[in-house]
């Protein structure tokens, strides 16, 4: 954490001062007015040069939350703070992973995939981090079939004060990409499993009619797994 400033200590109190006032009196608050608030508050701790300390004050206050059961106020949190440590990779797996607990327990899908992309993209080209990044990858796809397949009850749970929920088309074509990755990192050591991922992602990108480059590298990954001893052909 970076010294303190000369007006280090007035935000320090106002954090606190706004921190007591929620904690008393949140079931009176609603969602919008916590988020302008609390990006009022964000904006002076960057103003003075301390997004660190507003992080993890933030993340004090998020933990209360949970605590407390309101969960919509921590997930307006950790979304403000994945945001602010987007490129602070140690910080933003702390704060993604956090956040992708209270979206879980909240139900709602729609950030519980804002999270794993933050993940996928602390683990991605990185391969000290590969098992993480499958893992994640494997979530994503677990998390897209949910909101592709039950997208009016699923984002009924999406908690939101700005932006609505991305179409369900959307969601599809994410789950093509999802997979095609998938088989494209597990087709030598899993080939049965990868082929069902790719068969699916092509249909998927074929249904839609487009993304033709796409299916062209399916179809090459599928031509490597059919050539391998360990492929039962009757998948």
């Amino acid at each position: 954490m970076s010294p303190i400033s000369s007006t280090g200590p007035k935000i320090l109190s106002d954090f606190s001062k706004f921190s007591e006032f929620v904690l008393n009196n949140q079931k009176q608050m609603t969602p919008k007015i916590f988020s302008q608030q609390l990006g009022y508050i964000q904006r002076n701790f960057i103003a003075a040069k301390q997004r660190e300390l507003f992080c993890e004050e933030a993340d004090k206050l998020a933990t209360k939350l949970v605590a407390a059961e309101n969960g919509d106020f921590a997930g307006i949190i950790y979304s403000a703070l994945t945001k602010l440590t987007e490129y602070f990779p140690r910080e933003l797996e702390l704060y993604a992973k956090k956040g992708l607990a209270v979206a879980e327990q909240n139900g709602d899908y729609v950030h519980v995939m804002a999270r794993l992309n933050n993940l996928r993209k602390v683990y991605i080209d990185k391969p000290d981090r590969l098992y993480d990044y499958i893992n994640t990858l494997y979530a994503q796809e677990k998390c897209l079939k949910k909101l592709s397949k039950s997208y009016e009850s699923v984002t009924e749970n999406y908690k939101t004060v700005t932006r609505k929920a991305a179409k369900k088309e959307d969601y599809e074509k994410m789950l093509a990409y999802v997979q095609t990755e998938i088989g494209k990192l597990t087709w030598k050591k899993h080939p049965n499993d990868a082929m069902k991922k790719l068969l699916n992602a092509r249909n998927i990108f074929i249904a839609r009619g487009d993304s033709s480059q796409s299916v062209e590298y399916i179809n090459f990954l599928i031509s490597k797994i059919e050539k391998l001893s360990t492929f039962d052909k009757s998948v």
